[in-house]
């Protein structure tokens, strides 16, 4: 997802490459501030639904969470995608005949970003984590008060840098604030706020 407002086109598919650095900088709050602890024996099985990736660019958090030796599985509705499975409608897969994530992970389409949260949840067990990238202002509209009202979100962690999403255009940011918004199956506390 990307913001449309400095006279960027919005991608017809809606992927746009999620830079690196990005998911380091989560990952390295995340695991600061985590108090949400898997088994390091099994290590937590990840699950990114909108995996992206194409000829040109790897996928972002299959990429980055491998080389922190995490497990992942890759899935994206685009036959051109680099996913392990292609062709992967998330919103239509039954969530009782999947294997038993402990994370989901993922930049979604914004359009179904509330869908993809809701669908997530029901992917994973008590316990189990959501965390989408989305814009900062995904927290307002009166539209979305109820999701905000039932959805049980943890954490929120704000990035002070704003990312580009086109890897030709590095310098190029994107014209509004990110963050990676994270949910907890079973959570009921109030959600923190970090800035990173």
């Amino acid at each position: 997802m990307s913001s449309t407002n400095r006279g960027t086109q919005r991608n017809a598919d809606d992927y746009y490459v999620t830079p690196h650095w990005l998911i380091e900088d989560f990952l390295a709050a995340f695991s600061e501030n985590c108090r949400f602890i898997f088994d390091p024996e099994d290590g937590p099985i990840v699950l990114d639904p909108s995996a992206g990736g194409c000829n040109k660019y790897a996928m972002s958090y299959p990429t980055v969470l491998e080389k922190h030796s995490f497990t992942v599985d890759s899935w994206d509705i685009r036959e051109d995608s680099r996913a392990k499975f292609k062709g992967r409608d998330f919103l239509s897969i039954d969530p009782t005949y999947t294997p038993a994530y402990q994370i989901i992970i993922t930049n979604p389409p914004f359009n179904v970003a509330q869908e993809f949260t809701e669908h997530a949840l029901e992917m994973i067990g008590s316990g189990g984590l959501v965390i989408m990238l989305q814009r900062l202002n995904w927290l307002g509209s009166q539209k979305r008060k109820p999701m905000w009202q039932k959805l049980p979100l943890a954490a929120v962690y704000v990035h002070s840098k704003r990312p580009g999403f086109d890897p030709l255009k590095p310098s190029k940011t994107d014209s509004t604030e990110y963050a990676h918004f994270v949910f907890c199956k079973g959570y009921e506390l109030a959600p923190e706020l970090f800035v990173i």
